[in-house]
């Protein structure tokens, strides 16, 4: 270096440093802060009153872990908006016409086999590819093991096999699983079985993924393996089984990014999990937590300090859930449990007049809630029924009272509670001894304290009529446990569906019966018209069967639909946008658990930049002088640079003859 060369450098970087110590120590810092605001993890906390309750996609049963699932895996289809049918894995799909020449051989009829167009360029998180065979070998095993791989039985039922007839495209025969004949479904545009890797669980058996599975293959960098658009850390055990908490991290190779440009804009979502809602409440208050769901009146309590300013950057939506989510009083229809006298329609009917929903609604669901009638919720107002007002059982203590004692439960002299005569049908059917009082068991869930207080009401008012009620709080794991063994006598419990009617009805089909049916009902009316609703082809003709699976379930009264409860959620303004209107698109909720969720397609975290202070009126003076001075620097320095490249023989020229520095 010459001595030029080297003064000029060595008096650039003097005066640089005294520039840099000029700038104010506030505008240093103020880039320092930016700096970390952009580089900031972004976590979207969602509290929980419920607990993801199984990590295995064919176990769990909470709307928690249904959630959950719809964030690690992927089905076939998922819904958006108001209940419109999109593909997910599955691009296209389409029922296989009776002139195909394999359906020309084999007979089968129109709309028993459909075809499904798979994505290309899917990745599970561990990075091998997704195939048709994954998704073969994920229905074939919902087929074929129907009653190990209960789960999503009311979508394997009537699946006869499924194959792969090129590398992207499935084909899912489908039959009547009593007969053994091919068979139309009417419901196969919508399947939400979650597609499992086969490189992973293939050597397994049907009982082992559908029952012994934790749901995580242990030691492994990916503990789940799925192809969501989140994934599971390290820690996904732990953090399972200490209860707290779940982390779920981005998944930045999600196939919506190729399909459809859509990706999650955040780097984690945490689903927190809460036994007290005024704890949860709290949180979400102090910045905590950026959405919840609450019960009724803690709900109403953040509802109304937002509506009076007490409480800033929160919204709020009360409204119908699209999940289709509904409370009952379940009665087990099974010859067994506590006390039989519950299979006598009167005693079911009379329960059913005694059980005021208008009340219910209004006090333990604080009016966030519609009148509970049948199996399809309102908010799925092409497939539910309304009971014509003839049908309706409505309130009314003195008509259930006469018509138990019509039926022949009497008072025993100067006692409260009726009991069994000779005259009564559940002593005929040997069903009750003489005597045995009207005393019925009933399950209600520790997670949901507005349940708790409906049993309390409901031990009052069936007092009056001269029923003995005595309820017992249990988790809803043993909840679980107890009503499918179908050895109690009640319970309040819930559904939760999907857009096509066939996975509510089949719920309550004598198909389902030690699978999805919880209170062992088993009608032959209903069984009928529910088979019809699968095959029938015509959306009017199958709207006929449909509804009168709803009407006879009602009637019947072996299911007393308390209320169809509104989703009452809250969520901070100041942390996230892109919220939607939940209102005008329901699927849009964070209830929607069909996978590919809508909403954390749409969600943008808010990142603040602290910019500098603003009183300093001469601070703008600074950064431009520190900024010219830079700029003549810079030019001096290149200048230096370029004598001392000239002393050592010039420009070096590439191949092309261009400046590896450009132009």
């Amino acid at each position: 270096m010459s001595d030029l060369s080297g003064k000029i450098l060595s008096v650039c970087a003097t005066m640089l440093m005294a520039i840099v110590l000029s700038v104010p120590v506030y505008g240093l810092a103020n880039a320092m802060g930016s700096a970390e605001a952009a580089s900031a993890e972004t976590v979207l906390r969602a509290g929980f009153m419920q607990r993801v309750d199984h990590l295995n996609p064919n176990v769990g049963l909470s709307d928690a872990a249904y959630v959950f699932y719809g964030l690690v895996y992927d089905t076939t289809h998922t819904v958006e908006n108001d209940f419109e049918v999109i593909g997910n894995l599955a691009l296209d799909w389409r029922i296989v016409p009776e002139t195909d020449p394999e359906l020309v051989i084999s007979g089968e009829p129109y709309g028993s086999v459909w075809e499904y167009d798979i994505a290309t360029g899917v990745r599970w998180h561990d990075g091998q590819p997704l195939t048709v065979d994954d998704v073969t070998w994920t229905v074939n095993l919902n087929a074929e093991w129907y009653d190990d791989m209960w789960a999503y039985q009311p979508y394997g039922y009537f699946m006869d096999y499924a194959e792969a007839i090129d590398s992207d495209t499935v084909r899912i025969h489908y039959f009547d699983r009593d007969t053994g004949e091919p068979m139309p479904a009417s419901y196969a545009y919508l399947l939400c079985i979650p597609i499992l890797p086969r490189h992973k669980l293939g050597a397994e058996g049907a009982d082992y993924i559908g029952f012994q599975w934790t749901g995580v293959f242990d030691g492994e960098e990916y503990p789940i393996v799925g192809t969501g658009p989140f994934t599971a850390t390290e820690y996904i055990w732990d953090e399972f089984t200490e209860g707290d908490h779940i982390t779920l991290v981005r998944n930045p190779t999600y196939h919506w990014m190729a399909e459809r440009g859509m990706n999650v804009s955040f780097d984690k979502i945490i689903m927190y999990f809460y036994d007290d809602p005024s704890a949860m409440a709290q949180a979400l208050q102090k910045g905590d937590l950026d959405i919840a769901q609450f019960p009724p009146q803690t709900y109403l309590g953040i509802k109304n300090d937002v509506i009076s300013g007490e409480l800033e950057d929160v919204d709020y939506f009360d409204g119908i859930k699209c999940t289709q989510y509904w409370t009952e009083i379940g009665i087990n229809y099974a010859e067994a449990g506590p006390n039989q006298a519950r299979l006598d329609p009167a005693v079911r009917q009379a329960i059913a007049m005694a059980t005021d929903k208008e009340f219910i609604k209004s006090t333990f669901y604080a009016n966030l809630a519609d009148v509970g009638t049948t199996l399809i919720s309102p908010v799925n107002t092409k497939w539910h029924y309304e009971p014509t007002a003839e049908e309706l059982y409505d309130f009314d203590l003195d008509a259930a009272a006469a018509l138990l004692e019509e039926a022949g439960y009497i008072y025993p002299e100067g006692g409260t509670v009726r009991e069994v005569t000779a005259d009564s049908l559940s002593y005929d059917e040997g069903w009750c001894l003489l005597e045995d009082p009207l005393t019925f068991d009933m399950l209600i869930r520790r997670e949901y304290p507005e349940e708790q207080e409906i049993a309390s009401y409901l031990k009052q008012v069936w007092a009056e009529i001269g029923i003995n009620l005595e309820y017992r709080i249990v988790d809803e794991v043993t909840l679980s446990t107890e009503v499918y063994n179908y050895l109690y006598d009640m319970m309040i419990w819930y559904w939760s569906a999907d857009a096509d009617p066939n996975y509510m009805l089949f719920c309550q089909a004598g198909q389902s019966i030690g699978g999805w049916n919880d209170n062992c009902y088993d009608n032959e009316t209903y069984n009928s018209n529910y088979l019809m609703s699968v095959q029938e082809m015509d959306e009017v003709q199958r709207k006929v069967y449909t509804d009168e699976c709803q009407r006879t379930n009602y009637l019947d009264a072996f299911y007393i639909i308390l209320a169809y409860p509104h989703q009452t959620y809250a969520w901070r303004t100041d942390t996230f946008t892109g919220w939607g209107d939940w209102e005008e698109n329901p699927c849009m909720s964070f209830d929607h658990f069909w996978t590919g969720p809508q909403l954390m397609f749409q969600l943008v975290p808010v990142i603040e930049v602290t910019p500098p202070p603003s009183d300093d009126g001469d601070a703008w003076i600074l950064y431009a002088a520190a900024g010219a001075a830079i700029a003549v620097l810079a030019v001096v320095a290149v200048a230096a640079l370029l004598m001392m490249k000239k002393k050592k023989g010039g420009k070096k020229e590439t191949s092309e003859g261009k400046s590896p520095l450009g132009e």
